[in-house]
């Protein structure tokens, strides 16, 4: 019997430490006031959105972690 692997993860959450500035801002709030979240379940990327937040947040200074 070949049993199939589990699913570990629902899905893939992004974090944009400066998500705030980006527009729009992503939907996923957190406890820090500038970090937004996007959380990507399969089949539901918006793809063209996701490399806008890319884009922009490529332009931002970095961020020391």
């Amino acid at each position: 019997m070949v049993s199939q692997p589990a699913l570990l993860y629902e899905y893939v959450k992004v974090t944009f430490f400066r998500g705030t500035s980006l527009k729009p801002a992503p939907p996923g709030k957190s406890k820090h006031p500038e970090v937004r979240n996007y959380d990507i379940y399969e089949g539901q990327l918006d793809e063209g959105q996701f490399e806008e937040w890319a884009q922009q947040a490529s332009k931002m200074p970095g961020e020391k972690l």
